[in-house]
């Protein structure tokens, strides 16, 4: 027995080893498996990063052939990564410590760039082919437009999951090259996320807008920053436009000088807008976009339209200046009766200022008519290029500076769900964090070409109950000439609404979460007397400041809140952008 014993010791020893060295043997090939396909899958991965940046000047010059060739060639790169990184022996091996974490951040990058490419790049560049191929002479493929409703929103959808799973990687636990490169296709990512987001709830409502189940009158309202509301601007031009089997017709322009202010307010208004503006955003057709609420100024807009022309529009759009600005940017000059043209680089100053430097109100209302029906024929009597729109028009909805309101219930409830729903809906898509800046001119001019702004926010804990201070603190500069009461009454509105000729007379209010508690507001340190209302979901606080030339002024504006926050920070469409940056509030 001991003897048969002693004897199978050998074999056992021998199987032992043979199955050691076949588990090391098996190891050495995964790893070398694994290996070369992660270098295989570096080298797809490596050459995708020139086809982004080839992308994107394809991209700028609206070259959809050379967009479109690229396309194929990264999907065909981000495919090949895929295939490389998803077989079983490289998921077994992402269970590896340190070792592991890297193989699953390659291979969710490849997949998500290979659903990006195949469900998103791809298929948007096939719609946009399209509408470039069909829109000509100035009208619009509404057959098209509907198409593409159903891709954006798998474009949509497919980006998001993306920025998703992507956010979900630890970079800290990567090598440093694959952090930077995760990071990088992260920021993109969500930029696409956010833009594709917005634009596939929009596209939902543009069919209806321009006419798929119908012809349709579409008010188009031009907002002047140069004298500010909270939506951006006075109201100051309207143009009607038809929209009929895809074609856009011209059919009425008017400037807020063919209105009559009311005794009374042509819609009713909340009491609450009241408290914080006065008795005005219905009695004058220029303050009808003072509310934060849209949906309220597009009703205001359509009632004073509908005072004058007899009928209401379908639907409101608003826009500013800036609008128009980028939409020659990427579509070219405009020529004017004159002789003169209007361009990217000297628009604002010709709308916003000249007018009231060196017309009369005669002369205004003559230039506004010629410039309105001039660009008009740029922008929409030749082919309408999508991408260059789209091009053009992204900065501006991203700066909240296009609003719209439809009279259709069903589509009114969808632009509520998105950017161009209004500046109280771009708060409420923004989170429970965000505060809007909103500012409105009381000198009766145009002085806001001469305001600079710079909005400072931020928490602090100056309570022991757990409740957080938020501040907003809003710095105001006049950069207008030592002379400007000598200006224009055009300009300056000549002191007859309540701040000197020559200064900048404003009401500054910040709209907080609804939650919010109001703790005042002070003006270079000092109190001052404040408004403090709820206005829709909002808690708002509003000041009034007065600026020579030359003054700056700093409102600080004080909320406290449980749970507080950094805040996010909207603010009304200007003329010159603030500068937003975040500090901690001062306590006491």
């Amino acid at each position: 027995m001991t003897n048969r014993t002693e004897a199978s010791r050998p074999r056992r020893l021998r199987t032992v080893l043979f199955v050691g060295l076949g588990i090391v043997a098996i190891v050495v090939i995964a790893a070398a498996w694994v290996g070369v396909r992660a270098l295989l899958a570096k080298g797809e991965l490596d050459a995708i990063v020139p086809l982004v940046d080839d992308v994107k000047s394809a991209a700028s010059d609206r070259d959809l052939n050379r967009i479109d060739t690229l396309a194929s060639e990264l999907a065909d790169h981000a495919e090949r990564a895929t295939a490389l990184t998803s077989d079983p022996v490289w998921r077994t091996a992402e269970a590896v410590p340190w070792l592991g974490p890297n193989l699953a951040a390659v291979r969710i990058a490849s997949s998500q760039l290979d659903q990006m490419s195949r469900k998103v790049v791809q298929p948007l560049v096939k719609v946009a082919q399209q509408e470039q191929k069909t829109s000509s002479g100035g009208s619009l493929d509404i057959a098209g437009i509907s198409a593409a409703v159903k891709p954006l929103a798998v474009a949509a959808s497919t980006t998001h999951r993306a920025a998703r799973d992507l956010a979900a990687i630890d970079t800290d636990a990567l090598i440093a090259p694959l952090a930077s490169g995760i990071h990088r296709l992260s920021t993109v990512v969500d930029s696409a996320d956010a833009t594709l987001g917005s634009l596939s709830k929009v596209a939902t409502v543009v069919p209806g807008l321009v006419g798929a189940d119908g012809p349709r009158t579409l008010l188009l309202v031009i907002q002047n920053n140069a004298e500010l509301r909270t939506g951006g601007g006075i109201t100051g031009t309207f143009i009607q436009v038809r929209v009929a089997d895809g074609r856009l017709a011209l059919t009425g322009i008017a400037d807020s000088s063919q209105f009559r202010r009311r005794d009374a307010s042509i819609i009713p208004v909340p009491a609450s807008l009241t408290s914080l503006y006065g008795d005005v955003a219905g009695r004058f057709v220029q303050d009808a976009s003072i509310p934060a609420d849209f949906e309220l100024t597009g009703r205001l807009v359509s009632a004073w339209w509908a005072s004058r022309a007899g009928t209401a529009p379908d639907a409101v759009v608003s826009i500013d200046p800036f609008v128009l600005k980028s939409l020659l940017s990427v579509t070219g000059p405009v020529v004017l009766p004159d002789g003169s043209t209007l361009t990217a680089s000297n628009l604002v100053k010709r709308l916003l200022v000249d007018p009231y430097m060196t017309m009369t109100t005669e002369q205004q209302t003559a230039f506004f008519a010629e410039a309105t029906s001039a660009m008009f024929a740029r922008l929409f009597g030749k082919g309408l290029d999508p991408l260059a729109w789209v091009q053009g028009l992204q900065d501006p909805v991203r700066e909240g500076r296009i609003s719209v309101w439809s009279a259709d219930v069903s589509e009114q409830k969808r632009l509520t769900a998105t950017v161009l729903g209004g500046p109280a809906v771009r708060q409420t898509l923004s989170g429970k964090d965000a505060y809007a800046v909103y500012l409105n001119d009381r000198d009766g001019g145009k002085m806001g070409t001469f305001l600079k702004t710079s909005i400072t926010a931020g928490t602090a804990q100056c309570r022991q109950d757990g409740v957080r201070t938020v501040g907003i603190d809003v710095s105001l500069t006049s950069t207008a000439p030592a002379n400007a009461a000598s200006l224009p009454v055009s300009m300056t509105g000549g002191g007859l609404y309540g701040a000197k000729a020559g200064d900048i007379g404003l009401i500054v209010s910040v709209s907080a979460p609804k939650k919010a508690f109001f703790g005042g507001v002070f003006l270079d340190g000092k109190p001052i007397p404040s408004t403090n209302v709820v206005d829709g979901d909002f808690a708002v606080s509003a000041a009034h400041v007065d600026l020579p030339p030359g003054r700056t002024g700093v409102l600080e504006f004080r909320f406290t809140l449980e749970k507080a926050r950094e805040p996010v920070i909207l603010h009304t469409p200007l003329v010159n952008d603030p500068r937003i940056r975040t500090a901690t509030p001062t306590c006491g």
